[in-house]
């Protein structure tokens, strides 16, 4: 059986919660009309009308991918795919230097500096982690595209952010005026977060201290909306047998909720509960700034409207024994909603088919297709190849050891090809993690 990468794992945990149409007034309305024109009235002052859309942070642009990694057990180094010249590089025009230590432009200590989003042409930003015990406080750090010039533009104490660049769960936002990126507050894990800084005065606050549940999970942006899921789950006692308790599902119901950063109002979307069974039966995901459900019985997938809950139906002749177990949605290309290890669709057609496999890549043992790490429209980077190789790691106290791994590296390719399986890659260097 092929192994779904990490990532599309790391895609399902974080935005792969089941999911069923909300019916009735009291699953669609907004929370009581005290409590949202509260915090309406608590929020709107500070939050104008936003300047643009949310649209999502990503670790690169068609020009450069971003990357980082650990020197020492205190240092951070980055590197630069240049999509452009096809090849990869530290950021650093220091003649002779080693990028080893702080002397070095692109090396930070750790808790300075953490994963890089392109923010716009000139600019990229940060969102570091007060996890470590050398750091006190999580900053939004930006710094020129050389990954140099680092200016803090805000500081919050006692929070962590969740700003892995893996989805569109996990990645800031902007609204061209603010930007938001998930977290916690009061400590790595503790009370869900979701961070909003003004750029210009360095301000920031917790846009979910009036949330109407403890725990949210979240999931992406619709439009100028935030969608966070709310469990109410209960699990059975363990049994002692791994495989069986795994396999054991839970009872009980998940709310997707709708949040307006700009009015803070929060409304109830989505619905799945076990008393009907959509709580197994279907799953859920936002790709590409669109909120998809698949109901594993029926076949059916759907693009569901966040203002009107309605659901415009894709398809409901997708071949049911590829929507169990796994099942998960890769992204959307060129029109083509794509699955891992499962046949595609087209969102204006309906059409399904399988996509032609590129040559598989090996990792730890164990087969995947590329996974795509920027979509750019017309070409994708993607992970093309790897090779194994024994890498020496130097440990917090300063002594060396081994592991044995593979190097990756990443590849620009066509969609066409993509979608054809053609392996026409044009290598741009190592993956850095």
């Amino acid at each position: 059986m092929k192994r779904v990468f990490s990532l599309a794992l790391a895609a399902l945990l974080l935005a792969g919660c089941t999911a069923a149409p909300a019916d009735g007034n009291e699953r669609s309305t907004a929370v009581t009309a005290e409590t949202s024109t509260a915090q309406e009235a608590e929020t709107t002052a500070a939050a104008p009308s936003p300047a643009a859309a949310l649209r999502p942070l990503w670790l690169g642009d068609e020009k450069q991918y971003y990357m980082n990694e650990m020197v020492t057990g205190e240092l951070i180094r980055y590197q630069v795919a240049d999509l452009i010249n096809h090849v990869t590089e530290v950021p650093c025009d220091v003649e002779g230097c080693a990028h080893d230590s702080e002397s070095c432009p692109a090396v930070f200590r750790r808790g300075e500096c953490d994963r890089v989003f392109v923010l716009d042409d000139d600019t990229l930003v940060a969102f570091t982690n007060n996890q470590f015990s050398e750091t006190e406080d999580s900053q939004v750090v930006l710094l020129d595209r050389n990954c140099q010039n680092r200016r803090v533009a805000a500081t919050i104490p006692n929070s962590s952010f969740l700003s892995l660049g893996y989805d569109v769960a996990s990645v800031p936002y902007t609204d061209g005026q603010y930007l938001y990126c998930s977290g916690w507050q009061d400590g790595y894990g503790n009370q869900a977060a979701m961070f909003r800084v003004d750029l210009e005065t360095g301000e920031s606050s917790n846009l979910l201290e009036s949330a109407p549940a403890q725990g949210l999970q979240f999931l992406g942006a619709l439009d100028n909306q935030f969608v966070f899921s709310e469990s109410d789950l209960t699990y059975p006692e363990p049994t002692g047998d791994l495989m069986a308790d795994a396999l054991t599902a839970p009872t009980g119901t998940i709310t997707h909720w709708l949040f307006d950063p700009y009015t803070g109002e929060w409304k109830a979307f989505q619905t799945y509960t076990s008393d009907d069974g959509s709580l197994d039966r279907m799953y859920s995901a936002i790709v590409d700034g669109q909120y998809y459900q698949v109901d594993r019985e029926a076949g059916s997938i759907s693009v569901v409207d966040p203002v009107t809950g309605e659901a415009k139906l894709i398809t409901d002749q997708y071949p049911t024994d590829q929507l169990q177990g796994s099942f998960a949605i890769q992204g959307t290309v060129q029109g083509w909603l794509l699955f891992y290890e499962s046949p595609m669709v087209h969102l204006e057609t309906g059409e399904i088919r399988e996509k032609p496999n590129l040559p598989d890549n090996y990792w730890n043992g164990s087969a995947h297709q590329p996974n795509i790490y920027l979509n750019l429209g017309d070409i994708l980077l993607v992970d093309c190849r790897y090779e194994p190789y024994t890498r020496t790691i130097i440990g917090t106290d300063g002594t060396p050891y081994t592991v044995d791994v593979e190097h990756e590296y990443l590849g620009l390719i066509s969609t066409e090809d993509f979608l054809n399986g053609v392996p026409n890659y044009t290598e741009v260097g190592e993956y850095i993690i």
